[in-house]
């Protein structure tokens, strides 16, 4: 894989989702975090279920995660690339 990893992705990687809170996601910065929480997205894997119910279909997460949450193009990518990499390492 020549994608640069960044090091939060990789300790998002290392491990079961667990309980991670949501600002743990690679893309999530704290603004975006404190929208994810009011929505009720305070866990990691209630977002990541958000990506599972929308069928893996990162396009139509990304569109959900800006126009719902109010992330950027690039959060939304960042976010849906971290949680595919996630299910393709543990799923």
């Amino acid at each position: 894989m020549t994608d640069y990893l960044s090091d939060k992705l990789k300790t998002f990687l290392g491990e079961p989702i667990g309980e991670k809170c949501v600002a743990f996601v690679d893309g999530v910065d704290k603004d975006l975090a404190v929208k994810l929480i009011d929505r009720g997205f305070d866990k990691a894997y209630v977002l990541l279920g958000q990506f599972l119910l929308m069928h893996k279909k990162e396009e139509d997460f990304q569109m959900w995660l800006m126009l719902a949450c109010g992330a950027t193009q690039r959060e939304a990518q960042m976010i849906s690339r971290c949680l595919r990499e996630w299910c393709i390492t543990f799923l």
